[in-house]
């Protein structure tokens, strides 16, 4: 079946079956910044702005949004970014950035029904997206900033606020309310600034995540936004044996069935090494891991 829709200011026919969700109808036309957060809807990662309201696409038909304006984070890329994609990179609004989209979609939609939202306002529209990397700490100041400068208001460039100890082990800091700093940062009210910073040249210097203009456009980032068209499928064959070793692999008659390319093992693959632990860079040791080694440490070890 074809529907008729407005997608991101442009009139488009999908062509739908009846059993397809929203989220996998704009996924397959190339719209890969909705992503599939459940089959219910809890959080809120596919959501899109459907008449100007964020909705879940993973609990909705796609023949529902027929004849209605669909928006997908894809409208705010452009040659420059939007303020809030602005923001939520230069803030550092993200962790692994599955949600940032919908995130930032809401905020779109919360600005332009009210140009100068309250913290709260903007707590109440994140309650719908599940966000268990930045605590909506960084979203809100991000949204905040962002605000300001679509209200056309001077904004301070970013920097990290420097805390000191809520107290000395005796006696409680003494908070004034008034401090500038303090009101700078709405969305982190009960950290007290330090008034002791030494300067120094990489230490307490704002730096872009890596991927955050990769994050906040929606481009691909993750295994399911890569279309596996044309690629290769890798099945793992795992030890049957604990702690053992392989002295020799003839791999001539998996080669020669029908289909398979290669057949990668400890013979034929450079022997890196890495560590398995950690997602900082570098990585912490040991560095003890090797793709394909020619030793398995348990039953089912590749």
């Amino acid at each position: 079946m074809e529907i008729s829709l407005t997608l991101n200011g442009t009139e488009t026919t999908l062509t739908v079956e009846p059993f397809d969700t929203l989220l996998a109808a704009l996924r397959r036309h190339g719209l890969i910044s909705v992503r599939y957060g459940s089959d219910t809807g809890e959080t809120g990662a596919s959501a899109v702005l459907i008449d100007g309201r964020l909705v879940n696409t993973d609990c909705m038909l796609a023949a529902q949004v027929a004849g209605h304006r669909v928006m997908t984070l894809e409208a705010l890329n452009g040659v420059d970014m939007h303020p809030l994609q602005a923001a939520f990179a230069a803030t550092g609004a993200m962790q692994s950035g599955y949600s940032t989209p919908a995130t930032v979609l809401g905020a779109y939609a919360l600005l332009q029904n009210d140009p100068n939202p309250s913290e709260a306002d903007i707590r109440d529209m994140l309650s719908g997206i599940l966000d268990r990397e930045t605590a909506y700490v960084k979203p809100v100041e991000a949204i905040l900033r962002a605000a300001a400068v679509m209200r056309g208001e001077r904004v301070e460039p970013f920097g990290p606020l420097v805390v000191a100890p809520m107290t000395d082990g005796s006696h409680a800091v003494v908070v004034d309310p008034q401090d500038p700093r303090l009101m700078a940062s709405a969305a982190i009210p009960r950290l007290v600034p330090s008034d002791d910073v030494p300067e120094m040249a990489v230490v307490g210097k704002p730096e872009i995540k890596v991927d955050a203009i990769r994050l906040v456009k929606g481009n691909p980032a993750f295994t399911d936004d890569f279309d596996a068209r044309g690629q290769l499928e890798a099945k793992v064959l795992r030890s049957p044996h604990a702690h053992a070793r392989i002295l020799d692999i003839d791999d001539s008659k998996a080669l020669a069935l029908p289909g398979v390319h290669a057949v990668l093992h400890y013979k034929n693959t450079p022997r890196v090494k890495y560590a398995s632990g950690g997602q900082s860079w570098p990585n912490p040791h040991p560095y003890d891991q090797v793709s394909f080694d020619d030793k398995v440490r348990h039953v089912g070890d590749r």
